[in-house]
């Protein structure tokens, strides 16, 4: 598991029932985001792969984007 820069855990995908601590927030996207965000939702599902909600994508997504950022910090 990766850990933000003040400790927190970073895992994007939990099992069902198990976000009680996570922190609800509300998405607006470009419609071609949200294309490309259903077509691998429907790869996902199709290849029978976990995280095929938009809602995991999304945390996948936030959470290599963070990973990103803090390894090319200083």
């Amino acid at each position: 598991m990766k850990h933000d820069g003040a400790g927190t855990l970073l895992e994007p995908s939990h099992g069902y029932g198990e976000k009680s601590h996570f922190r609800k927030i509300t998405v607006t996207l470009p419609p071609d985001a949200y294309e490309r965000l259903i077509h691998e939702s429907a790869r996902r599902k199709i290849a029978g792969e976990r995280n095929q909600l938009l809602s995991a994508l999304l945390r996948e997504a936030v959470a290599e984007y963070l990973s990103r950022l803090e390894s090319s910090s200083p």
